[in-house]
């Protein structure tokens, strides 16, 4: 597996080292505790201790980045490729997932009162509209994916299952971005939860659908 420093990859490693450069920055500035939680109003309702943050802003990131490098070396039937664009956009939204997450929590203790729900439920929207993206294209696998047993079993029934699964994840978040523009957090929230809970039965039970029509087919 070679190494392809593309302008994904690049911008990936940007992006993780943002959030422990924002908190080497203002390391001494923080309180104590700091907001890693909130609740459905966008209000902080959970706090990590500030020595803490170094695994939220550094570690996590880090982890997920070199887990994702190096995934593809283990998979038994070779169908990840870390050089191809799709895979290198997954690790770049899931990395920059946990740095917004991160940064936004950071920038909420330095702020407090600041209303950052609708930035937060924005992020989430936008995150599963990308996944929802790559699920679409994602080849046979087993450690990334909608991996129903009968997707896992049967290479048909895994692109029809992940072409519909992605879909509905892309359209989810985008229905979910719009949301956080014209109705309340509260709302965007509970109907990010709603949607996303609702994409994934709706995929499970295609799935499963489809596996049963492929065995009535064959007799």
């Amino acid at each position: 597996m070679k190494t392809n420093l593309s302008f994904w990859h690049l911008l990936t490693l940007v992006l993780l080292v943002l959030p422990t450069i924002y908190l080497t920055g203002v390391w001494d500035e923080l309180p104590a505790q700091i907001p890693t939680h909130f609740d459905i109003n966008g209000q902080p309702d959970g706090y990590t201790a500030k020595e803490s943050m170094w695994w939220l802003c550094l570690v996590a990131p880090l982890g997920t980045y070199l887990l994702l490098t190096w995934l593809p070396r283990f998979d038994p039937k070779r169908r990840i490729d870390s050089a191809a664009t799709n895979f290198q956009k997954l690790r770049l939204t899931l990395v920059a997932g946990l740095s917004v997450f991160g940064c936004m929590s950071l920038y909420a203790a330095l702020h407090p009162g600041t209303m950052i729900g609708k930035g937060g439920v924005l992020a989430l929207g936008i995150f599963f509209a990308l996944l929802g993206n790559y699920l679409t294209t994602v080849r046979p696998n087993y450690f990334v994916g909608i991996r129903t047993p009968w997707a896992l079993e049967f290479p048909a029934i895994w692109e029809k299952t992940h072409r519909l699964g992605g879909r509905l994840f892309f359209w989810s978040g985008l229905v979910v971005m719009i949301a956080t523009v014209v109705v309340s957090t509260k709302v965007a929230n509970t109907l990010l939860a709603t949607l996303i809970l609702t994409s994934v039965v709706i995929t499970y039970g295609y799935s499963y659908g489809v596996y049963r029509q492929q065995e009535k087919t064959l007799g």
